[in-house]
């Protein structure tokens, strides 16, 4: 399965190895990952070029993963709202994410 993750990565200066943790958990179980902690930060880009280059990777995933502090981030909460508004399957916890790569 392709899956996104999804959770706080303004003002948290630890973001990069909980989502490259969660990224690797992912990747053992055999699903295919987009991470948006790949994004490399510039001050030329403002928080909206941001969540339109992240919203692209969500589009492409079948599924999202929402990390444990999702909620205290307003751009999670709404790759929470598109995310469920376009039928992706949501999960709140890596014990949720089916294991294997026959899966959809």
């Amino acid at each position: 399965m392709k899956i996104y993750i999804a959770g706080k990565i303004s003002g948290d200066l630890e973001y990069k190895a909980k989502f490259r943790a969660a990224e690797k958990k992912l990747r053992d179980m055999g699903h295919s990952v987009m991470n948006p902690a790949w994004i490399c930060s510039s001050p030329e880009f403002d928080w909206n070029d941001y969540m339109k280059v992240s919203g692209a990777m969500l589009d492409v995933c079948s599924g999202v993963l929402f990390l444990k502090d999702w909620l205290s981030s307003r751009g999670a909460r709404e790759e929470m709202s598109r995310a469920a508004e376009s039928g992706k399957h949501i999960f709140m916890d890596l014990s949720e994410v089916p294991g294997g790569e026959d899966d959809s």
